[in-house]
């Protein structure tokens, strides 16, 4: 009630109104005291209170508007990536924008390890996020503010991080006289981690250092032909996009 009525009997009643285009108006039911507390809206409102004062006659308080802005809607960030173990993912983007609210927005970046526990990133507070190398699989999402409308949320994005790639074991070293065939190179472990899919090469060095690439030799086993020379053997484990490990080396 910034000012109250006067003139008429000096005793007034009170009558609340609303309108949607400030020119038809409808009574509130139970809104017949000098102030009123309008509910949630969702839609700009105008009010105004009606005055009577005895058999004087009903005057009109200069109608209020309350503006609404529109629904605070998150927008989304992407995509879902798969990487290798310690690897750095590709940076989020702002695949769309918030929309609503105040039409001004502020952002934070969260993570989470469950998709249901999130924790602020410091800094990360961009329409864009980039990770750095990750160990373990991590949800992130965006939180949106707009003023005084509240925070809304993005669909979290999972990057997915394989296991660890760690190399398999070969056997076994041999020692055979000049110009004989040693025995067949075995598969003493597969690898684990990384996609859990593998393929191989073989590889032999003089010197355990520089190694070279073995045509053909591409199964998880190897059998070399004569030697007339010590050789060291090897073999190179690659899972999908991940770096190549390596067996430790077998002398023969």
């Amino acid at each position: 009630n910034s000012s109250a009525p006067t003139g008429g009997t000096g005793s007034y009643t009170y009558q609340w109104q609303s309108s949607s285009d400030n020119s038809t108006w409808s009574d509130i039911g139970g809104a017949g005291s000098a102030t009123y507390s309008p509910g949630a809206i969702t839609a700009n409102t105008y009010y105004r209170r009606a005055e009577t004062s005895g058999s004087c006659g009903t005057v009109y308080t200069s109608s209020v508007l309350i503006t609404v802005y529109s629904n605070l809607t998150a927008g989304s960030v992407g995509s879902a990536q798969t990487i290798c173990y310690n690897a750095t993912p590709s940076g989020l983007t702002n695949s769309s924008a918030p929309t609503g609210g105040t039409g001004s927005y502020t952002y934070q970046w969260q993570s989470s390890t469950d998709n249901s526990t999130w924790s602020d990133i410091g800094s990360a507070t961009s329409t864009t996020y980039s990770p750095g190398a990750l160990t373990s699989s991590t949800y992130y999402r965006r939180a949106e503010t707009s003023g005084s409308c509240g925070t809304v949320y993005t669909p979290s994005v999972l990057i997915t991080v394989y296991g660890n790639l760690v190399a398999g074991t070969v056997g076994t070293a041999q020692t055979i006289c000049h110009n004989t065939t040693p025995s067949g190179l075995t598969n003493t472990s597969s690898p684990t981690g990384g996609t859990g899919s593998y393929t191989y090469q073989w590889q032999s060095s003089t010197d355990n250092s520089t190694w070279s690439d073995i045509g053909s030799a591409t199964s998880d086993s190897y059998s070399p032909g004569a030697l007339t020379a010590n050789i060291y053997y090897r073999r190179e484990e690659t899972s999908g996009s991940c770096a190549p490990v390596y067996t430790s080396s077998v002398l023969i």
